[in-house]
């Protein structure tokens, strides 16, 4: 999945241990996952886990799917409410992290216009714009097939107008979808 060149000392015993006759340079040894990808996978089996086995999770379905209703089923909203945006601001703190890591630096804009990406992904992954209904590992995916649809525009060639096109038309496609789905399940 991802690898990384090893010190060429480490290498150096590395190939005369197992009588390897290459050039020092052309030796590259893997070393398993990225560490963002371990990451990925830690805070998505938490947060399903979260969403799915917990009382907290319920709720926040609840209010998602009719917040009059889960106000008069007992749930306090405005107190799930004050607790799902602080939970998404320490997950945004993670992110703006592990996006400051990898490009070795920060800005006060980083990520700035990503909010159409990050609505698609969560689209195509299955989340509802009428609420109540999504999954993590739907929205991982989702995430997946925008990243994997962002870098292709990108190896391609496409100019950056051309990507918030193809972006936009995803999003109302997959928006079209959901709303012809929910017609038909009613």
């Amino acid at each position: 999945v991802n690898s990384y060149p090893w010190p060429k000392g480490i290498v150096r015993q590395y190939a005369t241990a197992n009588n390897i006759q290459t050039p020092i340079n052309e030796i590259f040894i893997s070393h398993g996952f990225a560490i963002p990808v371990i990451i990925l996978l830690a805070v998505g089996v938490g947060m399903t886990f979260l969403a799915t086995r917990t009382k907290f999770g319920r709720y926040v379905f609840a209010i998602g799917g009719n917040p009059e209703a889960a106000e008069l089923a007992g749930i306090a909203t405005r107190w799930v409410t004050v607790r799902i945006f602080a939970l998404m601001g320490m997950l945004c703190g993670l992110s703006a992290v592990i996006a400051s890591a990898r490009l070795n630096s920060a800005t006060n804009n980083l990520g700035t216009l990503d909010e159409l990406y990050v609505i698609a992904a969560a689209v195509i992954g299955g989340t509802s714009f009428s609420g109540g209904i999504g999954t993590i590992y739907g929205a991982i995916l989702g995430a997946v097939v925008m990243q994997s649809l962002q870098t292709g525009m990108v190896l391609i060639g496409f100019d950056a107008a051309i990507q918030q096109i193809v972006v936009g038309t995803v999003l109302v496609f997959a928006v079209w979808v959901d709303t012809v789905y929910r017609k038909r399940s009613k």
